[in-house]
């Protein structure tokens, strides 16, 4: 079934609640270009990246089918935050790259949704972690260009070490190297920055420049830290170490969660925004608890409906066999 891209766009729209950055339609027609017969491996080759997510809608996988479980599963590993959408998918320990979405609900777009009765806090950015390693998300860009540009230009740092070290095979590693330069010359000619940079310089100049950085008003042991009206946080009384050290060692710590209950009465939903992204990766049915009220309550206050509503289907299925939806359920 060919359906147009605004009838493309209404799909993602009904399937996850909310309109993605005109970004992910440009990237799309970025790879349709690159490998019109099969889009979403147009990376593969190159990166070891498919595209899965938002795309695999775009590509028709959606089409006339229903999974068992949400749209909003599709791709979500267990510690996903609610703010993170999968867009791409790595090759080696669960690496994935998505969306991150401080407030979905007001993602600014050409089709976008209009004007909002509420102050849109939405400073996104693409960031990537390995679902079977260490969680902590590295930040890739403002866009999907920028993510890809900045995998490139590492793998390129990459195969250029491996070939000063390897010289026995530098027939290969020159081979890769005039890929990931055929690759780079494609990304540039669609990004909307120019960065003449390459390699080592590129990445050690753009990692982790993104726009959304100046927006974060309280740290988050993601490393993605909390974006929310800075009117609507006040601190916690202990800092992040003690704070950290307290839930590591306690079962229950209620004390320190009763503190943001109050802030949260008290007119400070990003206080409770941050304790409950504190506890998000933290082991214990209790914490765990904590976490998701907190979580909860915190998106209700900023208005956030579209990660509540994550929030509570990922509760309900964190630990789904299969992190693609149409193989969740056999």
């Amino acid at each position: 079934m060919l359906l147009s891209a605004l009838q493309r766009r209404n799909q993602l729209r009904s399937l996850y609640g909310f309109d993605f950055p005109d970004d992910l339609f440009r990237f799309w027609t970025f790879a349709n270009r690159l490998r019109p017969l099969d889009p979403l491996t147009a990376f593969a080759e190159t990166l070891g990246i498919r595209l899965v997510g938002p795309f695999e809608v775009l590509a028709g996988r959606f089409d006339d089918r229903s999974p068992r479980f949400s749209p909003l599963l599709h791709w979500r590993y267990s510690l996903d935050p609610p703010e993170f959408f999968t867009v791409f998918a790595g090759d080696s320990d669960k690496l994935h790259w998505g969306y991150y979405l401080d407030d979905p609900g007001c993602s600014t777009v050409s089709a976008g949704c209009g004007t909002v009765s509420r102050p849109c806090h939405n400073e996104l950015c693409v960031a990537s972690y390995y679902a079977s390693d260490a969680f902590e998300l590295s930040v890739g860009g403002d866009d999907l260009f920028q993510a890809v540009r900045l995998e490139v230009e590492a793998q390129f740092h990459d195969c250029e070490e491996y070939l000063a070290e390897d010289p026995e095979h530098a027939a290969d590693y020159e081979a890769r190297l005039a890929r990931l330069e055929g690759l780079r010359r494609a990304v540039r000619s669609y990004a909307t920055a120019d960065r003449p940079e390459n390699g080592e310089r590129y990445v050690e100049k753009y990692q982790s420049a993104v726009a959304r950085a100046p927006a974060v008003i309280a740290r988050t042991p993601d490393g993605m830290g909390v974006v929310a009206p800075p009117e609507t946080y006040r601190p916690l009384s202990l800092s992040d170490k003690k704070l950290r050290s307290l839930l590591r060692k306690h079962d229950d710590p209620g004390e320190i969660v009763e503190e943001a209950r109050q802030a949260l009465r008290d007119g400070f939903p990003a206080t409770a925004l941050k304790l409950g992204k504190e506890m998000w990766p933290q082991y214990g049915e209790r914490k765990t608890a904590y976490g998701y009220e907190l979580l909860d309550a915190a998106y209700k206050a900023l208005g956030r409906e579209v990660l509540g509503q994550v929030l509570h289907a990922h509760r309900e299925n964190r630990n789904l066999p299969s992190v693609d939806v149409f193989f969740a359920d056999v």
